[in-house]
């Protein structure tokens, strides 16, 4: 487990024991960890310290950013999450790999179901290959449309004429000339697998906003790879007893948006309970 603690900085405040989920941290002369299997692995202790003394699993306070003064202030957030856009034109140019990695890196961080960080990333940042990706989507998908449709008339007219779209004009509304993408899955055993991975793209997109990275969270790509043209997950790498989330493209927008829109109040209906 590798849990330690800095005696000297250690104040026996007790924070770390009464914010563990599982309660298996005991104040003995100094805190301890009393039954390591049970740990979850969320690294509380580690954050609640006041005095930066605790280190686990091998991370330890000094590897950490302090929180005070660093997070955006409210209005900067909402701006942020109403500014933000579904990007449909990209620039050809890649992101650089270091951005994806600290992009991807971030976007860990994000909660899952039982801290099970069971989400599986599958990433295409190579613009060759992307481009390899969706010729051979565009030729394999017109070929099934005209051989086996889906059963749902209004699907099979869609992707008709998105194929026709891009055979005719060039007009790409699959991958909107991204040079890049990724789809999320996870194993059918996770406890929350659609959730975590629809909170793993959240905060994927809203860390590429602030990368000024554009984003397209593309349902029509993911409807292709898991029922239209399914031998691409096993291509792809993606695990058999995989339930396949969304797809999300990504790089450097060729649009810039100047100001947010407005939704208008929530829809929100107030309970009370007697």
């Amino acid at each position: 487990m590798n849990f330690s603690v800095n005696e000297e900085l250690c104040v026996l405040c007790g924070l770390c024991a009464q914010d563990c989920f599982y309660g298996i941290i005991e104040l003995d002369e100094y805190p301890g960890i009393i039954d390591e299997d049970r740990c979850f692995k969320c690294q509380h202790c580690l954050a609640v310290c006041p005095t930066g003394a605790i280190s686990i699993l091998g991370n330890s306070p000094e590897d950490s950013t302090p929180l005070k003064g660093k997070f955006p202030a409210e209005d900067s957030m909402a701006t942020l999450i109403k500014g933000r856009r579904s990007v449909r034109k990209y620039k050809p140019d890649p992101v650089e790999p270091e951005r994806i990695q600290k992009l991807l890196d971030t976007a860990w961080h994000a909660p899952t179901g039982v801290n099970s960080r069971s989400v599986h990333i599958t990433l295409m940042d190579d613009p060759e290959s992307v481009q390899k990706f969706k010729d051979e989507v565009y030729e394999r998908l017109e070929e099934a449309m005209a051989e086996n449709p889906p059963e749902i008339p209004s699907v099979a007219n869609l992707f008709k004429m998105i194929c026709k779209r891009m055979k005719e004009e060039g007009h790409d509304i699959l991958f909107c000339g991204a040079p890049h993408f990724l789809l999320v899955s996870a194993p059918e055993s996770a406890p929350s697998r659609t959730a975590d991975m629809t909170i793993f793209l959240s905060y994927f997109e809203l860390m590429a906003q602030t990368m000024k990275i554009g984003t397209l969270w593309n349902g029509l790509l993911r409807r292709v790879i898991e029922s239209i043209l399914p031998d691409l997950q096993d291509r792809l790498g993606i695990p058999a007893d995989h339930e396949l989330g969304y797809a999300m493209l990504f790089g450097n927008p060729a649009v810039k948006y100047q100001r947010t829109i407005e939704r208008g109040s929530a829809l929100v209906r107030r309970v009370e309970w007697k």
